[in-house]
């Protein structure tokens, strides 16, 4: 049975689908009970597939036991005691232990970490312990077992480390580690016990700064071996240290047989005001302290510049790829070579390309480069080529696509299908989870969704061969095939520059050759006809002003004269009735019409 399997949390609900590849990549969704679950606020796959965490708003936190079979019941567990405001979940490597998380309130010392083990007998989760951690930032690692969950490390609020038992983490610490100041992140080995050795766990801790904000002390990256001490505890040696100008924050990534670490430091303001995102410092350490490269010194392939985008190992072999520079930016390909204690360039992937992550699948043998998040979406698989020599790494590009406004996106199980979700609240509008296949960079199913906020795979069990890895031949043929479609190694076609239409032409420019007086200056462009300008001209007056010699008290007398009559119901003469006389006339008038002008008014008053 091929069928892949993966769930959605939406606004509604959450749904698991199924992907078969063999069957035209049909996409069914279940539908047996209990899904679809109404209204989760949060969910999270173990690490085996076997079960599904998710908190429910009703009946809190739940624990769903799947089948590998169809047709089969599902098992539901809840966890009474955990808190219904959990946001998150952490499990153990092997499935047998969860941790929920929920915030931890202002002043308050109520327990928020609580942490659960299965049954022997896989019936139900017991609660084991439980923590107060109230500064608790969400996603922040607090707890982190072991490969064989022999040993288990717990973040103390105050910043300190204790080394607990695996299955007992209420005890009393094995060991405790304590710092100048508070860790900032840590992170174990993903190594098995072997004889005295028990683990190896790299320790950050942030630069140390004024009320300035000025760095007043370097930042530290340290390397612990833990091993059996002759009393029957665990012994912690300090084996490496490196000292960092300056980190606030870090992502501490070891390769897959936990030989060497990868620190990426960075801080919220750039120092050398370069960036506006702040400033990174991406240092390798081999496990024993002997060999430190800075991979931003420019020097042996290493970047010259201050912006890392990306960096990730292969979860197979000693060999990583770093995504540098300012946007457009380079990814190369880096090999460990923990005999001789070198890292080495073996291959720039892109020259120029806007990308900023790199998702390698479980078997190391493609990778993805791509520009997500505020970027476009420009998404290029590579391949890991056959050489003849195990120990030389070289990847070839096979395919390439567009996602666009994608916002989360991983390896299906077989390797071979890659997820990308669309997500909100990041994104308010297209969201959705489709479904490519890398050999050929084509999308083969796609769900569209309202709002959607999380999409995961269920994983395959560690010991499971259902799914094998892509064979050399395979690869092969698939960059043949891009290379037949138009596209070249090393990232997509360069973008021209915009030139203006009269700039578009083979030659010299026109405005330069016109500046030189070889060509004559074109006829003035008159496409808009303009004509031109024309004065107005004025227009008379209706009434015209008096004359400068007529004196103004003749208009006062007139007007006041005017205003009497209208008062009385008088009459006034045609000849003072009528503008248009008046405009015709002259303005003064005599002195023989004067005497019959006043001598009507006193008539009037008479009768």
């Amino acid at each position: 049975m091929s069928t892949l399997s993966y769930y959605t949390r939406d606004k509604e609900s959450i749904k698991v689908f199924g992907f078969d590849p063999s069957k035209d990549n049909a996409l069914v969704e279940r539908k047996d009970p209990p899904f679809p679950l109404p209204l989760p606020k949060a969910a999270h796959w173990s690490p085996d597939g076997s079960a599904l965490a998710l908190v429910d708003p009703t009946h809190g936190v739940q624990v769903l036991s799947l089948s590998s079979g169809e047709g089969q019941d599902t098992v539901t567990h809840t966890l009474q005691a955990a808190p219904k405001t959990t946001q998150s979940f952490i499990w153990s490597p092997n499935s047998t232990v969860l941790v929920t998380v929920a915030p931890g309130a202002k002043g308050s010392q109520e327990h928020n970490i609580h942490v659960w083990r299965k049954d022997a007998d896989g019936e139900g989760y017991n609660l084991q312990a439980s923590f107060c951690h109230p500064k608790l930032e969400k996603g922040a690692k607090v707890l982190q077992w072991t490969a064989d969950e022999a040993l288990c490390t717990r973040l103390l609020p105050d910043g300190h480390l204790h080394v607990l038992k695996g299955d007992d983490l209420s005890g009393e610490p094995l060991v405790e580690l304590s710092f100048a100041h508070a860790v900032q992140s840590f992170d174990l080995a993903p190594l098995m016990a072997r004889g005295h050795f028990r683990g190896r766990l790299a320790v950050f801790l942030p630069d140390v700064r004024d009320d300035l904000q000025r760095v007043t002390g370097p930042a530290d990256v340290s390397i612990y071996e833990l091993t059996s001490s002759p009393e029957g505890g665990i012994k912690a040696t300090d084996k490496a240290k490196v000292a960092v100008a300056s980190g606030q924050l870090a992502e501490l990534q070891w390769n897959s047989t936990g030989t060497a670490l990868i620190a990426h430091c960075q801080t919220e303001v750039d120092e050398t005001g370069s960036s506006y995102y702040g400033g990174s410092k991406l240092v390798l350490v081999s496990s024993d302290g002997e060999y430190q490269k800075d991979l931003m010194d420019g020097e042996d392939g290493a970047a010259n510049t201050t912006a890392v985008q990306a960096v990730a190992w292969s979860p197979t072999r000693d060999e990583f790829i770093l995504i540098h520079g300012f946007q457009p930016s380079q990814a190369s390909l880096f090999a460990w070579d923990e005999k001789a204690k070198k890292v080495t360039l073996a291959k720039v992937l892109l020259e120029k390309a806007h990308r900023n992550t790199i998702r390698f699948n479980h078997f190391g043998s493609l990778v993805c480069l791509a520009g997500f998040g505020n970027l476009a979406g420009q998404v290029d698989f590579f391949g890991r080529a056959d050489t003849g020599d195990e120990e030389k790494c070289d990847f070839v590009k096979i395919s390439s696509c567009q996602a666009n406004c994608t916002v989360s996106a991983e390896w299906a199980p077989d390797g071979r299908h890659f997820l990308t979700s669309v997500l909100a609240p990041r994104m308010r509008v297209d969201n959705a989870a489709c479904i490519w296949r890398a050999l050929t960079g084509t999308k083969v199913a796609a769900t569209e969704f309202e709002e959607l906020f999380d999409a995961q795979w269920r994983p395959e069990p560690p010991d499971s061969l259902r799914y094998l890895d892509l064979s050399a031949e395979e690869v092969d043929a698939a960059s043949k095939e891009c290379a037949k479609l138009g596209t070249t190694e090393g990232g997509e076609k360069k973008k021209q520059a915009y030139r203006p239409p009269k700039a578009r032409g083979e030659g010299a420019s026109t405005v330069a050759a016109m500046m030189r007086g070889e060509v004559a200056a074109p006829d003035a462009d008159d496409r808009r006809k303009r004509q031109p300008r024309q004065m107005r001209q004025r227009e008379e007056e209706p009434n015209p002003s008096p004359r400068p010699d007529e004196p103004p008290w003749h208009q006062d007398r007139e007007r006041n004269h005017k205003e009497h009559h209208q008062q009385h119901g008088g009459e006034l003469d045609p000849d003072q009735a009528s503008p248009e006389k008046h405009q015709a006339g002259p303005s003064r008038q005599t002195s023989s019409q004067q005497p019959q002008q006043q001598q009507q008014p006193q008539q009037r008053e008479q009768q």
